[in-house]
């Protein structure tokens, strides 16, 4: 990048393109505000706010962390239940979004196709699905990296499939699952969640399962009258908050819940089995077919009260093979065995290695992002990658933990406060050092090779085995990283 070239005036604001506009979109446009920036807009390719909860409106859709951590610092709740469903995290992303006067920044039903670094104005140029365009001194991704449905080849194009297909991230609107015979494919958190409903209401239902999960209890439930009163307090709200906060943080100090001989992964472990036992104690046929075979927690845990009884019920039939094919009136599954089928609900995830796969981002020479990930992204701590000036991701690569919420409050104070810096010094540049990201990527692989997130398969890791989605440590530790590194690791021009 040509450092010759003459820097910007101070005094001109920090236009800011945000995409997305879910949580860590909304936490991008706040710490901008708080930063004292103003000029920003937020790309949204749905047609309303909430991101994997504008979505994910399947039935039993909800989150899996408690509500009063999955949700901001700065904007309290008055939560009707200890794990919110999607339509209520769906209308407190909305009631956010008032709260700090977002929507005149908003720009719904337009995607991003593209970001293009101009070399001659040191700015991005932004392309949106309409073919509008304009540019930004600033980018900050706020897509995510469940976004992208993963769609079996059987299931893609045209399929014969006289019936209702569809996967859970794009639940038809009008959908009722009563009296007909569903199939679900997947037994992995979604899953579960459709499993559970549909149990209930359906004449009959089939669970396609290649591989069982690991599971352990929710204890979700509606809050009570009382404790709707007393949440509304400030002080009772933020120990409620601040008490899980320390849950968490304690349970992945030192990566002890990732690490085989971790006590927490291993505490954990012996729960998750004396659920399953008391949970299926009079089906050993199920008990079986239910046992993971993988290291506890290599995978993503399911978190559910409701699936195992779910499996007990007369209408309900685990199958332990695949689908292999769909005819017009249902599917083959990998056993040549055919299934009468009304509704296949696809619960089989997302393209969760392909960071960012919704649009192309191209720095300076020309250098385009994917093609220098090649297939194993990475950046540091997730938000820069070196070669991409004054460019941000919020849940990018290695960010992946819990309680996400903070993440992302981290990470958007991080963009924010060196977008800012641009301003500030009169610079037209902000850029990450790529031997600081080298030596802490180095670090980072060095350590989650020793969890068991390297022992299993998953979508925790790219193609060739790497693991770029998990953060091993406490939320704490990468606050605190976030804060202290980021003088050291930008540099301006």
């Amino acid at each position: 990048m040509g450092s010759s070239l003459p820097p910007r005036p101070a005094a001109r604001p920090a236009r800011v393109a945000i995409i997305g506009c879910g949580f860590s979109g909304i936490a991008a446009a706040v710490a901008l505000q708080r930063h004292g920036i103003s000029d920003f807009t937020i790309f949204e390719a749905a047609a309303g706010i909430g991101g994997t909860w504008w979505h994910n409106r399947y039935p039993g859709a909800e989150v899996d962390l408690e509500s009063h951590l999955y949700s901001f610092s700065y904007a309290r709740a008055d939560w009707t239940r200890t794990h919110a469903r999607w339509d209520e995290l769906q209308r407190y992303l909305e009631s956010v979004a008032d709260k700090f006067g977002l929507r005149p920044h908003l720009v719904l039903g337009e995607k991003v196709e593209s970001i293009t670094w101009a070399e001659d104005r040191g700015e991005y140029d932004v392309v949106t699905s309409s073919g509008a365009h304009g540019s930004f001194q600033a980018v900050i991704s706020a897509v995510g990296f469940l976004n992208i449905p993963l769609i079996p080849p059987f299931a893609r194009g045209e399929t014969g499939f006289g019936g209702v297909l569809c996967h859970t991230s794009r639940w038809p609107a009008g959908l009722d699952l009563a009296g007909k015979k569903v199939a679900v494919l997947g037994t992995g958190s979604s899953a579960v969640q459709v499993v559970a409903e549909a149990a209930q209401v359906a004449s009959d239902l089939k669970i396609f399962q290649i591989e069982p999960n690991w599971l352990l209890p929710k204890g979700d439930r509606d809050f009570t009258a009382r404790e709707r009163r007393r949440g509304r307090h400030p002080l009772v709200y933020q120990w409620r908050r601040r008490r899980l906060y320390l849950q968490y943080d304690l349970r992945q100090m030192r990566a002890g819940h990732a690490r085989p001989d971790g006590r927490a992964n291993r505490r954990r472990r012996r729960a998750s089995l004396a659920f399953l036992e008391a949970s299926l104690a009079g089906r050993p046929d199920l008990r079986e077919l239910v046992t993971p075979g993988f290291p506890f927690e290599a995978r993503r845990t399911v978190i559910s009260d409701t699936y195992y009884p779910a499996l007990t019920r007369p209408n309900v039939r685990l199958i332990p093979h695949a689908v292999k094919g769909l005819t017009a009136s249902g599917a083959i599954d990998a056993n040549g065995d055919e299934h009468d089928l009304d509704v296949i609900v696809l619960a089989t995830g997302f393209d969760a290695a392909n960071y960012l796969g919704n649009f192309t981002v191209t720095g300076p020479g020309g250098v385009e992002l994917h093609e220098q990930w090649a297939g194993e992204p990475q950046a540091f701590l997730g938000v820069m990658v070196p070669g991409f000036p004054n460019f941000f991701m919020l849940y990018g690569p290695n960010t992946n933990s819990v309680p996400l919420v903070s993440f992302y409050e981290a990470q958007a104070h991080f963009a924010a406060a060196a977008i800012r810096g641009l301003r500030r010094r009169g610079r037209r540049a902000v850029q990450v050092s790529a031997p600081l990201t080298r030596g802490y990527n180095e670090w980072l692989q060095a350590r989650l090779a020793r969890t068991v997130w390297a022992q299993a398969p998953s979508y925790f890791r790219a193609r060739g085995g790497r693991i770029v989605s998990q953060w091993p440590f406490s939320a704490s530790c990468y606050i605190m990283a976030t804060r202290v590194s980021r003088p050291a690791a930008t540099r301006y021009r």
